[in-house]
């Protein structure tokens, strides 16, 4: 049994002895249940370092991240920039999907930017290892921002301030760079910005520590998050893929989501494609090819299957998702409640998704007193405006 089988048939133990424990009415928290509560709050503010991009931390970086992030000369069309899919607190748009160069529309809701330096996996699908490289796909895709490597260095070129800070950085002009090599370090320019848009210290947060040490009391059911937090644990089962500090695991799941695109096929379809990339963390323009982080493609290689990762889409955090409606990387619900249903009748029906849901995935039967304490506890989770 490979270990996405497995991580799946534990998530069905677990949501199996969740559901005996609802039923007995076992007091809640118990001890593991409290160890979860321990790991969910107090995101750290530093993410950690990405040991393939040697300019991640480095302020000249960030500097020029922020102007290329925003600069719409980087589109063929020049009126597209990354901030054109990635704006306003949420980091993201309002829409289901975002317009590009020449009207085109994005496929898919533009994931949020908040946070993004504690993922591991990038886009919904995950075609992108690390941030640097994610960000070189909206630049060459046609309907984004159509650019290629020729209108990226002509942009440098046409600013003095991008051609004398990129040399400092790089140590080339980007005149002298060569196609490959130019879109990696612009990636990982604007990458190293990005890695600076934090959002934490939510009122969840404070919530949770309180709830912990009321349980530890022996005054959980007092709580006013008492209902909240318990259906996150136990009959909701969010806790399954939402856990720790960032409120996600960082996977890949089928959860049965309407879609009937050409990227349907969710990690599965970019598999292939992400492994053989010449920007990947494994790759000749990383700066670690043979670290730890790279070293994830090579599990993901040995251990990845059709009916675990087909239609399997990116669980994404939690955090801030007040500002980051519609939800779902289809963008086909539009409030929380719509959300919680979504769950609450265990996903889209046969025939609407590619692939096969995961086994967790199943009626949950919530009550309107559950899901509007649920509601309630998912709007705590947006963080604090960053200084």
């Amino acid at each position: 049994m490979n270990l996405y089988r497995l991580r799946a048939v534990t998530l069905a133990l677990a949501l199996g002895a969740s559901g005996m424990a609802c039923e007995s009415e076992e007091a809640f928290p118990n001890l593991d249940e409290l160890d979860q509560l321990r790991s969910l709050h107090s995101l750290g503010r530093t993410p950690p370092k990405d040991s393939t991009n040697r300019v991640d931390g480095v302020a000249r970086a960030e500097a020029l991240g922020d102007l290329l992030f925003h600069d719409t000369g980087l589109s063929r069309c020049g009126t597209v920039s990354c901030a054109s899919c990635h704006g306003g607190e949420g980091l993201t748009v309002s829409t289901a999907k975002a317009e590009g160069c020449d009207g085109h529309l994005s496929e898919r809701n533009p994931p949020t930017l908040l946070n993004v330096a504690y993922n591991r996996w990038f886009m919904w699908d995950g075609r992108a290892d690390r941030l640097w490289s994610q960000a070189i796909l909206p630049l060459l895709n046609p309907v984004e921002m159509n650019a290629d490597a020729q209108v990226v260095r002509a942009r440098l070129l046409a600013e003095s301030t991008y051609a004398t800070e990129y040399q400092a950085l790089f140590g080339k002009t980007p005149a002298d760079e060569t196609d490959s090599a130019l879109l990696a370090n612009v990636g990982k320019v604007m990458a190293a910005y990005q890695r600076t848009l934090v959002r934490i210290d939510a009122p969840f947060d404070t919530d949770v520590r309180r709830f912990i040490a009321a349980a530890e009391a022996g005054q959980a059911e007092a709580d006013p998050a008492y209902l909240g937090l318990k259906t996150f644990l136990r009959k909701g089962q969010c806790i399954v893929c939402h856990k720790g500090p960032a409120l996600t695991d960082d996977l890949f799941h089928n959860i049965g989501v309407e879609d009937d695109s050409p990227g349907a096929g969710g990690q599965w379809s970019v598999l292939e494609p992400l492994l053989d990339w010449e920007f990947n963390a494994a790759s000749l323009h990383s700066d670690a090819p043979t670290g730890t982080i790279a070293a994830r493609l090579q599990t993901l290689r040995a251990q990845a299957d059709r009916e675990t990762l087909e239609g399997a889409f990116r669980t994404p955090s939690l955090r801030n998702l007040t500002l980051t409606a519609p939800y779902m990387h289809t963008g086909e619900q539009a409030t929380l409640e719509e959300v919680i249903d979504f769950y609450n009748e265990g996903g889209g029906a046969p025939g609407t998704f590619v692939g096969k849901k995961t086994v967790t995935m199943v009626p949950l039967n919530l009550s309107n007193e559950e899901k509007r304490a649920l509601v309630t506890l998912l709007q705590s989770m947006t963080g604090t405006t960053p200084p």
